[in-house]
């Protein structure tokens, strides 16, 4: 059964379409003196009207499109700019999005596993390009180099040589987090680590699960579970991200949460969920999340590792590490390209027909969240909106 966590820059196909950008599309480095300081404060007086104006952009999309439900966040440095919620959340019992409705945030998730492992980096208990079998004496790939070499990197920057098509192959309604070990030991390689790029959830869920290994947390849970406590300890509590969970039966007994909706006849309709706790590929894109704790997420990326509440969750070194892509324009967890010459890390997701965005613009110390619960309704939007923000910070 393939793999459900898509990602693309065309939204919404079951398949990866990923155009590679020069790898000079490099983040743009943080301000640093008094002139560059003045600069952003001057573009902060007017974050104001282009928060107002992203939100009009965003509603027509919604309007036009019939998206039952959005919710957006728009940070400027460690201020919230916008938080709205627009919308159904379910359309049967005519309930609104709020801004602590839980969505599925698909594929988005992938940087809070490059996060989760950027924390372990600061402690020394692992280093981006340690081989992994430093960390799982076991581990295995097809082939014996691969295996004596493949590191973390690889596995976050989709670089370790596990196809995207080997998700065909692996049974995820039968399989827990354990056995995507043997199943990749199994698997004809693209080749060798750093030699060709493909998009494999399978590689991110391996970096996850190997958090939970190198911190030696397992005791007596699966790795699922380990990666779920790893996941809570050190990136949603100390972010404060209080409702998100990766647990489908959690997010579905919460009262505010959002179902899904796909297309026929012209109109929205219902779509049957497919999510399920113990989700063996859940490092990859398995949590649930509201708006209002995706805009503390967000924040703490656009400050360099700093929650809102002023705790540091990570280093500002590690953090922007995990958004420096070394080879093409996926860094680890993230896609850096350009926009009108103005450089955009973001990542998208698409899950169990709900659809999201998130992104920064390090220029403008700028970041942002569209979450979605129609992937076909949202697709224009999710393509636009990042040009959308950066054309109004240029204006």
């Amino acid at each position: 059964m393939k793999s459900p966590y898509f990602y693309s820059l065309a939204v919404g196909l079951s398949c990866l379409t990923l155009t590679v950008l020069p790898a000079c599309a490099q983040p743009a480095p943080q301000s640093t003196g008094q002139g560059e300081e003045q600069t952003a404060m001057s573009k902060g007086d007017t974050i104001e009207a282009i928060a107002d104006e992203f939100l009009e952009q965003v509603d027509a999309y919604r309007q036009e499109d019939q998206i039952p439900g959005v919710a957006i966040a728009l940070v400027q440095g460690n201020r919230t700019v916008l938080l709205e919620a627009l919308g159904s959340r379910d359309l049967d019992r005519n309930l609104p999005v709020t801004p602590d409705t839980l969505f599925h945030i698909g594929s988005t998730h992938k940087s809070m596993t490059a996060l989760l492992l950027a924390t372990l980096v600061d402690d020394g208990i692992v280093d981006w390009d340690t081989p992994v079998v430093e960390i799982d004496p076991d581990f295995e790939l097809r082939r014996e180099e691969s295996t004596e070499t493949v590191t973390l990197r690889h596995l976050l920057s989709m670089r370790s040589g596990i196809p995207d098509t080997a998700e065909d192959g692996f049974d995820l309604e039968q399989s827990e987090a354990e056995d995507i070990f043997d199943y990749v030991a199994e698997v004809n390689l693209l080749g060798a680590p750093e030699d060709a790029f493909s998009y494999s959830n399978l590689s991110t869920s391996l970096a996850g699960y190997l958090a939970a290994i190198a911190m030696d947390e397992e005791s007596g849970q699966s790795l699922y579970g380990s990666y779920g406590q790893l996941l809570q300890n050190r990136v949603l509590d100390p972010i404060g991200m209080s409702r998100s969970t990766i647990l489908a039966s959690t997010a579905q007994r919460d009262a505010d949460h959002s179902r899904s909706y796909v297309f026929g006849s012209g109109e929205p309709q219902l779509a049957e969920s497919e999510d399920r706790d113990g989700d063996p590929l859940a490092p990859s894109g398995s949590l649930k999340a509201s708006i209002t704790d995706m805009a503390r997420y967000i924040s703490t990326q656009v400050n360099g590792g700093v929650a809102p509440d002023g705790q540091s969750v990570v280093s500002t070194a590690n953090l922007r590490e995990t958004w420096q892509p070394r080879w093409g324009n996926y860094a680890m967890g993230w896609e850096v390209k350009e926009i009108q010459g103005i450089s955009v890390v973001s990542h998208e997701g698409s899950y169990d027909n709900f659809l999201s965005i998130i992104g920064i613009i390090p220029s403008h110390d700028v970041g942002f969240v569209i979450l979605t619960n129609s992937n076909e309704a949202a697709t224009d939007l999710i393509n636009d909106a990042p040009g959308l923000i950066v054309e109004l910070l240029e204006q």
